[in-house]
């Protein structure tokens, strides 16, 4: 069970926390790892909103992908619960010992895509999402690697953000 934010004043709305995900342009993967030691891990991502709550994936899915063997791998193998931060705005009040920052964490459980339509829907949607307007490219490349690529999705249950006490008192102002 995913602990309550002990600072809920902070919490951002869950519209916000989706705009974070579909805009950041990478996100720390965090998982169990593999023999008693945590694995985290930064890498580009696509966030896809779900309209269906009853979806196995409530709060929208994330798809990454990576090469067919390595470490990332073993350890969702030994354990697919995961959790991926985002850091939106972290901008350092030296004055104030603060922060004004954004952050979000999706919480989920990850799996290998291994329904071809659904691998190309989140190769689509990292292209999407990296290489705007260029569909032809995207497409291209992905017909030339599919077969060398492992795409994962997170299939997210909870996602949670937060402000800095300095941009919660601006949005009040």
């Amino acid at each position: 069970m995913i602990p309550k934010m002990r600072r809920h004043k902070q919490q951002l709305p869950a519209d916000e926390c989706e705009a974070i995900l579909r805009a950041a342009t990478y996100g720390v993967l965090g998982t169990g790892g593999t023999n008693d030691i945590p694995y985290a891990v930064p890498l580009s991502f696509a966030y896809l909103s779900t309209s269906d709550k009853a979806a196995e994936a409530p709060a929208g899915r994330i798809y990454l992908h990576c090469a067919t063997t390595g470490h990332k791998l073993d350890a969702l193998a030994e354990n697919p619960r995961v959790c991926l931060t985002v850091v939106a705005q972290s901008e350092p009040v030296p004055e104030k010992l603060t922060d004004r920052f954004r952050s979000v964490m999706a919480f989920g459980s990850a799996r290998i895509v291994e329904d071809e339509d659904e691998k190309c829907l989140g190769l689509v949607a990292l292209g999407d999402k990296y290489a705007p307007g260029m569909p032809d490219v995207v497409n291209e490349e992905i017909a030339s690697t599919m077969h060398r690529t492992c795409v994962i999705a997170i299939d997210v249950q909870h996602i949670t953000g937060k402000e800095g006490l300095e941009l919660l008192r601006e949005r009040a102002n």
